[in-house]
């Protein structure tokens, strides 16, 4: 027969405690359905506080904690139900998770003891004075309560009768008897802030978006970001100002379940992997493990890191060309790797015809080192031939009415850049409304 049942209430009926018991049962049955049908990963952690002076003196134990357990037992230690006894660590433990362990329902077998009998009771039995709570009845009653019978155990004990949640993970006892745990374990939790490892996942991420939102903010605008790298940015801002006040929000948010947080950092792994994977994939990470949740975590946290502090390959460059008068303008090139391995590409627009401008602009310009553009005009020898090109580099952005050309690095010129890196541009010829973009294109 179901434990669970329902109880037939009729009229004459002989009372016992049983009945009570099994209405009892149907209730709690009732209610972990169905709460338990509409939520996952429902058992954990809302709080959780070690005594760290047991530790000490060679055990764990436990000062404070709150939550629910996998079979949906809640709980609070100490206001509810006492501290289990510590557990003395063996001298021998090493790399051992140390569990919270309550023992579980049994068809048949008696849940409460009234003393030390033999078993694994879920609760004991303790003397309570309860008030009355109807108003104008005053009044005490002594009655025997049940409270839940928590006891501490390593993980590699024999724990198949009971429920149990880790609550820390011992790394050694040391000579003095010292306790050392392992700092970044996480116990399965409610709430985040009951582990101050996800904690610190949370602010860290939250601090990132913020500080990479504001570095995208501030450069946008700047000289020598426009074009593609500025469409980058502007991408890349978009995605960080969307998380940023997410991650307020969530820092805010109590409880905050640590599934719901790596809901929304995954979806930040997956558009940060666009920018700054090479494959413009998100990485394989980890499906969700509500009992393992440092290894769900740590693979995301550090796709996470190296994305929001990665520095973006721009792989287009707009360098400045300033304007020295008399049809002279200069350029610096900003290093020389990028001298010895871009292209360099000029882009110009004129109020003259397409045609025309490709044809005529290559034979009116003489371009060179700086501090030969001189005699590159008094002599009239080429100088860097401009390649005139059939279409815009896709690396650049489009400009309607632009005709695009190739600096020629085969130049005997080239070579002496390297110098001062100062690259010169001298115009003779009249272009009407003469607009002029340097950009270099890493290979």
């Amino acid at each position: 027969m179901s434990q669970q049942n329902r109880v037939v209430w009729s009229e004459g009926l002989f009372l016992r405690p049983q009945h009570f018991q099994q209405a009892e049962r149907f209730l709690e049955y009732w209610i972990e359905s169905r709460i338990g049908a509409g939520f996952a990963y429902g058992y954990g952690f809302s709080s959780l506080e070690l005594d760290p002076e047991l530790l000490k003196l060679g055990k764990l134990g436990i000062r404070s904690a709150r939550g629910i357990m996998p079979d949906g037992t809640p709980f609070a230690i100490p206001d509810e139900c006492p501290a289990p006894p510590p557990l003395e660590v063996p001298t021998d433990c090493k790399d051992t998770v140390a569990l919270l362990a309550l023992p579980l329902r049994r068809s048949g077998m008696p849940e409460l003891s009234l003393g030390d009998a033999a078993g694994l009771p879920r609760y004991r039995g303790v003397d309570a004075l309860v008030s009355d709570n109807v108003a104008g009845i005053p009044g005490e009653a002594d009655m025997k309560v049940g409270q839940l019978a928590f006891k501490l155990v390593l993980a590699n004990s024999s724990t198949e009768a009971y429920t149990t949640m880790s609550v820390a993970k011992i790394s050694e006892r040391r000579s003095s008897n010292v306790v050392v745990l392992t700092e970044n374990h996480i116990p399965p939790c409610l709430d985040c802030r009951a582990s101050e490892t996800l904690h610190d996942y949370l602010r860290d991420i939250a601090s990132l978006i913020n500080h990479r939102a504001n570095g995208l903010a501030g450069r946008l605008g700047q000289p020598g970001q426009q074009g593609v790298a500025e469409i980058v940015d502007f991408l890349m801002l978009q995605v960080a100002n969307r998380f940023d006040p997410i991650f307020r929000h969530l820092q805010e948010r109590e409880p905050l379940h640590p599934e719901s947080l790596y809901m929304v950092c995954l979806g930040l792994a997956g558009e940060l992997a666009t920018f700054t994977h090479a494959n413009r994939r998100p990485a394989d990470l980890p499906a969700y493990r509500h009992d393992a949740l440092l290894e769900t975590y740590l693979p995301l946290i550090n796709d996470l890191r190296d994305s929001l502090t990665a520095v973006m390959d721009q792989n287009a460059l707009s360098i400045e060309l300033q304007d020295r008068g008399r049809g002279l303008y200069t350029a610096s090139i900003p290093d020389l790797d990028l001298l010895r391995s871009a292209s360099f590409i000029l882009a110009v627009n004129a109020q003259v015809a397409g045609e025309l401008l490709r044809h005529d602009f290559p034979t009116q310009v003489k371009v060179g080192p700086a501090e030969k553009i001189r005699d590159l005009v008094m002599s009239h020898l080429p100088g860097i031939v401009l390649q005139p090109l059939p279409v815009a580099p896709r690396q650049l952005p489009y400009h309607a009415g632009f005709t695009y050309f190739e600096l020629d690095r085969g130049s005997e010129f080239w070579k002496t850049l390297e110098a001062n890196r100062l690259l010169a541009l001298h115009i003779a010829g009249d272009f009407p409304g003469l607009q002029m973009e340097l950009w270099g294109i890493r290979s």
